[in-house]
């Protein structure tokens, strides 16, 4: 009787040792303008299938080190219910929240009065100014922005000898966003734009691509066709019907993302197929990057053994921290702007092409550091 009473006592201490740390995942869901072209839809539940994986992965270890992760799930249209709920999160003593919103609310939530009491991972965005104009110490990026993607994809296209290029854009806001990033990796790494042209006509494309598109694309000479069509009203319609035989990169063609399908190597096949199973689809870039930071908040707490924002925001940003993430690099976070070091893919849609950085682009701390925004070019301390 003594023996089983002994074991129960130590099971119950077992119990109340285990670290329980609690995760907001907020989603905005938003009305996407209709686009031209007859376009595959995203999953409904992009982002919100790769959390879930990392949660479930994660549990299965970390009962080893008695800690314990649970997820709440907020998706809405309404700013003001994700708002109520981030705050409900808050006062309950929690720190961690993940965001895939929009960038005019993430802005918002950064000036919320209860801010400074959370970090936040946002695994959706990939605006560059968001890189650029935030310092805050508890923000974080695990989804590259448009630079890391970009250069990543000039790299490629420098180093291949396709440097002149025929920019086209769409009229979108995000297009102009990718259009001004692609122009400063053009500048930064020795491409020329020898022909750039916005594509504004309005009309369904699908039935005069043939007619329009070799019309549009009349140039003297180029190297490679490079569209910034965020929402794809125009760009999957320019493969063969531009005027000159040239391939086409971009939104569309040889694409710059953070995760594939196509990437197999380093246990990547491996990943590939446990979300498979669990999704019953395909895992993409913010389905990755959702799996990333829920994973990057995971591991500092296992190695650090606490949940202390404090404690756990220094050591993710420090020079040991460090996350394997089935891309043959360790990734860590830039101290300056709280951006993840990654490798960006360059895909088309059945082969892996290549990865960048690419090999002779240098840096003195690290070549994926070539990748995205550098120290200089913050606009805040």
């Amino acid at each position: 009787m003594k023996i089983v009473l002994f074991l129960m006592l130590f099971l119950i201490s077992i119990k109340a040792e285990i670290l329980n740390v609690n995760i907001l995942y907020l989603e905005q869901q938003i009305k996407k303008p209709p686009v031209l072209s007859n376009i595959i839809e995203e999953p409904k539940d992009l982002g919100l299938r790769g959390v879930e994986l990392a949660i479930k992965d994660s549990n299965k270890s970390s009962r080893f080190l008695n800690q314990h992760f649970n997820l709440t799930t907020v998706i809405s249209y309404e700013k003001k219910d994700l708002t109520s709920a981030f705050e409900k999160f808050v006062n309950e003593n929690n720190s961690y929240v993940i965001l895939n919103v929009e960038d005019d609310f993430l802005e918002t939530l950064l000036k919320h009065p209860k801010a400074k009491n959370v970090l936040f991972v946002n695994a959706s965005s990939q605006t560059t100014s968001l890189r650029k104009t935030h310092c805050e110490k508890n923000l974080l990026h695990t989804i590259p922005s448009n630079a890391m993607l970009y250069d990543g994809l000039i790299q490629f296209l420098v180093k291949r000898n396709f440097k002149e290029i025929f920019l086209i854009s769409g009229q979108n806001p995000k297009d102009e966003s990718i259009k001004n990033d692609i122009k400063n990796s053009v500048k930064k790494f020795g491409a020329k734009i020898v022909k750039e042209k916005v594509w504004d006509n309005n009309s369904d494309i699908r039935r005069k691509a043939g007619d329009e598109f070799p019309v549009f694309t009349q140039a003297s000479d180029y190297d490679v066709l490079l569209l910034a069509d965020y929402y794809g009203d125009f760009g999957e319609f320019m493969y063969f019907n531009s005027w000159l035989p040239r391939p086409v990169a971009g939104t569309q063609g040889l694409t710059p993302v953070a995760w594939h399908k196509v990437i197999e190597a380093w246990g990547a096949a491996q990943m590939q197929s446990r979300f498979e199973k669990f999704a019953s689809r395909w895992m993409q870039s913010k389905d990755f990057s959702n799996w990333l930071a829920v994973r990057a908040i995971i591991t500092s707490i296992n190695q650090i053994k606490t949940a202390n924002l404090e404690e756990n925001i220094k050591h993710i940003r420090s020079n040991e921290f460090e996350i394997g993430a089935y891309l043959g690099r360790s990734l860590s976070f830039r101290d300056y702007n709280g951006q993840i070091r990654m490798p960006i893919s360059l895909v088309q849609p059945r082969a892996l092409i290549s990865s960048s950085p690419q090999v002779g682009f240098l840096h003195p701390v690290t070549d994926l550091d070539t990748l995205g925004i550098a120290p200089f070019e913050m606009e805040c301390k």
